[in-house]
């Protein structure tokens, strides 16, 4: 069964199969690993559950990360998967859905 979005009273189908809404947005962001020091990134998408970052800096799959953005705490993501620098990431807790417009309205103003 494909799964539908609502976006201003208009059902969309949502690209990829994904289980929900992503947000494009283009940030830089800084991110850790347990071991390593902070260092940049650029986030592309945003959503309740996850985002995709590219990074120069090699991750390694099977440690959290942790990025801050903008007006809240340091969140705690694993890696899902990786393509030579871009990275896609779930959080440890999603977002609630107003964080998330929050997080978009900034990171667009900052951008």
């Amino acid at each position: 069964m494909e799964q539908l979005q609502s976006i201003d009273g208009f059902t969309t189908p949502l690209p990829d199969n994904r289980k929900v809404a992503r947000e494009i947005v283009e940030a830089e962001i800084f991110v850790r690993q347990s071991d390593s020091q902070l260092f940049r990134a650029t986030l592309s998408d945003l959503s309740v559950s996850g985002f995709k970052m590219n990074s120069y800096t090699e991750l390694d799959g099977k440690k959290p990360v942790y990025i801050r953005l903008p007006g809240i705490q340091t969140l705690s993501a694993t890696i899902k998967w990786s393509d030579h620098e871009d990275y896609g990431c779930a959080f440890k807790d999603d977002l609630h859905p107003a964080v998330l417009q929050h997080l978009v309205n900034k990171l667009r103003e900052f951008g």
